[in-house]
């Protein structure tokens, strides 16, 4: 499923990243890479927010609808 779809505080594993380098490359920066492990941290109007590594970030619906992901049992 889409990162969009995800429910807040619930953790979560990168399946894959959907679209052209550019996102890529900047997923990769974050750290977002398949395999990885976030948490969704808020996730209604605005920005998702998501816990990964250590870190917080924003991201748009737009860049988040490319993250694709899987949820940790």
């Amino acid at each position: 499923m889409s990162l969009i779809l995800a429910d807040e505080n619930a953790e979560y594993e990168v399946v894959r990243i959907e679209g052209g380098h550019g996102s890529y490359t900047k997923f990769l920066e974050m750290g977002l890479v398949p395999g990885a492990r976030l948490r969704v941290i808020y996730n209604a109007k605005g920005p998702i927010i998501i816990a990964i590594n250590g870190s917080k970030y924003a991201l748009g619906k737009g860049l988040a609808s490319k993250i694709i992901i899987k949820e940790v049992a």
